[in-house]
This record gives structure tokens, C-alpha cells and sequence, in this order.
């Protein structure tokens, strides 16, 4: 066993009380594998990482820093390795997302113990792939169920926030919202991803799920196979469009100043898709 590995074996217990908090959940099946830039504070560091039999293999290099070798040990579809960060070592723990991963630095202290409150948690984003600026309209996530989340505010917010917020601002919807959702199926794919790479999202997914003939798997293994064969932009492209539609629908049911014209136009889209087959499976069926 290499000595990054038999550190990463003697923290183990340690380790299991932070899985709770920064670990994917059991059903996602994204690989880590490819160049990640990170966002925001973590801007200008890269992690670059490929699995190999005994886990995963890569370097990881911190802004303005040079790149740093490592093995990483494999926990579920995580890694965790040892690198330096500002001098000090720190344990890495590489947590797969759609759009990337997140990636949390937890320092180790002069005994070898890990300072659980020296942690820290970044958005690395998967090489090719590039979030917009949030528009108009956007909310942050519910940090937890509400009595009530707007329609409108969830679907301009939802694509910006993590798998848990949208499973909290979905159960927050107004019902009559979920089923206007239902009828817009790329939309709906789009949804159930995210919460399929929720935890404790079982509420959710049982609503959410139901007669699209999908299931969690084959939508999560189904959109890494859309992303690696370049169809990704394709397919956010036919939600983008449903999705404007149904936002139109949902503010002019809802009393937003519109125009006639987008009214008409929006009750027109939700008539066809009322009698429209399509489904989110028949929607990933197309673009896989």
C-alpha cells in the first residue's frame, strides 16, 4: 500500500463522520474522470484525475502553484487523497456533480488528526463544460422544505443549485405546479437528474418519477453518456426551449404582466404538450 493510501486507511473513522456531510449519494453514478477547473474562491486551481484499478490516479494544482502527483483511494464514487494546500497537508475528497465536482479541503493538524473545522468545500467544473451567469429572476436555494417556493423563482434558479436545493425548492412547489412541470418532459428530465443526485430525496423522486419511465440510474448513467459523447449542449438546448415556454405558461396563469401575444403563444405549448406522448425517458432515449 503507497504511503498516501495508508494515511488515507488511518483516518478512515475520522472520515465517516465527514461522509455524511460532503458525500454523493449512494445511486449516482458519474466518474470522476478528466481535467476539473475550480469556480469561484477555488478559480485558477485544476485537478486533473483518471480511475485506475486501485482507485484513481492525478494531480491536483493549486492557483498559481505547481501540479502535485497523488493516488487517490476510491469511497463509492468519491476519491480521497493527501495534498498540500497553503503549506499545510490537507485531505482531498472529490465528490462528483453534473456539472463537475466538489471538492472538499480538510486540513490535517501537526498529530495527524484532520480539523474537521478547518474544512472547506469548492465547485470544480468538468473541462468543456460552462455555467451562465444566473438571470433575472433568480432565487437562492431553500436551505430547507418550505410551505410554499414560487414557480417561477424554482425554474429560473433550479440549473444554478446544488442537487439538495432542488430537491427542497421541488417539495416546496405548489402541487399544481408539478403537474404543469410534467407536461414539459425535457424540463422534467432535467429535474429528476438533479434529484436523483440528491440525498434523501426519496419524497421527491417518488413524485417526480412517476410515469416517466425512468429511473434514477438510467438517467444519471444516460446524461454522463450524453455528456462524453458531446450531445450535452443538444440537449440543455431542448430544455432551454421547453423551459421558456413553461415559465411563459406558469407567469401568465399566474398574473405576471405579459403580453397577449406570449400568452396565446404559451397556452399553445402547454395544449400540445397536454397531448403529446413524450416522456423524460422518451426525451433521453433521443439524445443518448
Amino acid at each position: 500500500m503507497s504511503a498516501t493510501r495508508l494515511t488515507l486507511f488511518r483516518v478512515c473513522i475520522l472520515l465517516a463522520a465527514l461522509y455524511g456531510v460532503f458525500a454523493a449519494p449512494a445511486n449516482a453514478q458519474i466518474v470522476l474522470d478528466g481535467r476539473y477547473d475550480g469556480i469561484g474562491p477555488a478559480a485558477g486551481s485544476e485537478i486533473r484525475i483518471a480511475p485506475d484499478p486501485g482507485g484513481f490516479t492525478g494531480s491536483f494544482r493549486p492557483a498559481g502553484g505547481q501540479p502535485q502527483p497523488f493516488e487517490a483511494d476510491r469511497r463509492g464514487d468519491q476519491a480521497e487523497t493527501v495534498v498540500k494546500l497553503d503549506g499545510r497537508v490537507h485531505l482531498l475528497q472529490m465528490t462528483p456533480l453534473p456539472y463537475g465536482a466538489e471538492v472538499a479541503f480538510i486540513p490535517f493538524a501537526d498529530d495527524g488528526t484532520l480539523v474537521l473545522e478547518g474544512a472547506s468545500l469548492f465547485t470544480y467544473l468538468r473541462e468543456g463544460i460552462s455555467l451562465p451567469e444566473p438571470p433575472e429572476g433568480y432565487r437562492e436555494a431553500p436551505r430547507d422544505v418550505m410551505s410554499q417556493f414560487a414557480a417561477n423563482s424554482f425554474l429560473v434558479s433550479y440549473e444554478f443549485w446544488r442537487p439538495t436545493g432542488v430537491r427542497n425548492g421541488y417539495l416546496s412547489l405548489p402541487s399544481r405546479a408539478r403537474t404543469m412541470i410534467r407536461l414539459f418532459p425535457a424540463v422534467q428530465l432535467d429535474i429528476i437528474w438533479k434529484l436523483c443526485l440528491a440525498p434523501k430525496a426519496d419524497d421527491a423522486l417518488a413524485v417526480a418519477l412517476k410515469g416517466q419511465g425512468v429511473t434514477c440510474d438510467a438517467v444519471v448513467t444516460g446524461l454522463a453518456e450524453i455528456q462524453s459523447a458531446g450531445r450535452f449542449d443538444a440537449y440543455k438546448a431542448e430544455v432551454a426551449k421547453q423551459k421558456s415556454s413553461l415559465i411563459d405558461s406558469v407567469r401568465c396563469g399566474e398574473g405576471y404582466v405579459m403580453t397577449r401575444a406570449a400568452c396565446t403563444a404559451a397556452g399553445k405549448a402547454v395544449a400540445e404538450a397536454a397531448i403529446s406522448l413524450e416522456t423524460a425517458a422518451t426525451v433521453l432515449r433521443r439524445h443518448r
